[in-house]
C-alpha cells in the first residue's frame, strides 16, 4: 500500500514538474522571440521543436536520407549503396 502511495505522488511529482518546464518554455520563448526561432528548439508558442529532420542536413545522393554528419552519410553511402569511400591520407 506504501509503495502504491509513494508512485502516485512521484507521478503526480513529474506531471507538475513537466507543466511548470512547459510554462518556463512558453514565456521564454516570448520573452526571447528572436533569439529562440533563431536557435530552432523553441516555436513560438512553447512547443519543443527539436527533432531529427532539423538536425539532419546533409542528404543522400542516391535516396531520401538525411544525416548529421558527413561521416554518417558515408557510412550509409558504403554500407547500403556500395559506394566506396576516399582513402585518408
Amino acid at each position: 500500500m506504501a509503495l502504491t502511495q509513494t508512485l502516485r505522488a512521484l507521478l503526480r511529482a513529474k506531471a507538475q514538474a513537466s507543466q511548470l518546464e512547459q510554462r518556463f518554455l512558453v514565456q521564454l520563448a516570448q520573452a526571447v522571440p528572436d533569439a529562440a526561432a533563431r536557435r530552432g528548439d523553441v516555436a513560438t508558442d512553447g512547443r519543443h521543436t527539436l527533432g531529427r529532420r532539423d538536425r539532419r542536413t546533409l542528404q543522400c545522393p542516391r535516396c531520401e536520407r538525411r544525416f548529421a554528419r558527413p561521416l554518417h552519410l558515408g557510412r550509409h553511402l558504403a554500407a547500403t549503396h556500395k559506394v566506396k569511400r576516399k582513402a585518408r591520407r
